[in-house]
């Protein structure tokens, strides 16, 4: 939370009509990711989640800039199970609510198009697991408080202030501290579309 914070503060310091704070914009970015957690035996990017937060960014020449990223982003994975009678029934549920900070180097390949890679440091501020909704003890407890993960996207510019992006991101490292409740290990995958609006 404190990222967020301060990247909001950022934000509003660009606000000052200096010579250096015109290097620089800023913004908010609202999006849905869609994710899946490798390791659980389960497969398609099913558990939906948000995404919101704030960035800023630079540039250095008319091709790259670097761009920082503060958000909250849900993720995990889930399985539901058809019945004969055609309901459903949730047979596992897992919830990982991560702040993360990506550091993203952009690289314009056209006036409307920009791809962006870099690293996304995130913290973990909570999480559960259910099974058929009965929640699963200790499962917070087994799994690391931080996760890292490399990121790639693909920036669409719309309109001078907004734009759209599709991104990726998969878990450098297992998730779990060891593997007392599963044997596999943990990795986060996910997907998401993000809108940015930019401030200035």
């Amino acid at each position: 939370m404190r990222y967020v914070l301060l990247l909001f503060s950022i934000c509003l310091l660009l606000q000052e009509k200096t010579s250096f704070a015109q290097d620089f914009t800023g913004g908010v970015l609202l999006g849905v990711s869609a994710s899946q957690v490798d390791g659980d035996n389960q497969y398609k990017y099913k558990k939906p989640g948000a995404i919101a937060g704030v960035y800023v960014g630079r540039a250095f020449t008319e091709v790259v800039g670097l761009r920082i990223e503060s958000y909250y982003m849900g993720k995990g994975a889930v399985l539901n199970e058809k019945l004969s009678d055609k309901s459903s029934i949730q047979v596992f549920k897992t919830s990982l609510h991560y702040i993360e900070m990506p550091f993203l180097l952009n690289f314009s390949i056209h006036p409307k198009i920009s791809i962006a890679v870099g690293i996304a440091p995130s913290y973990l501020f909570y999480a559960k697991q259910t099974s058929y909704k009965t929640p699963v003890d200790g499962f917070r407890e087994s799994l690391k408080t931080f996760d890292f993960q490399p990121v790639g996207q693909i920036d669409f510019y719309l309109t001078e202030h907004i734009s759209a992006n599709l991104r990726m991101g998969y878990s450098v490292f297992n998730l779990k501290k060891d593997n007392g409740l599963y044997k596999e290990d943990f990795h986060n995958n996910n997907i998401g579309l993000v809108i940015r609006y930019k401030i200035r």
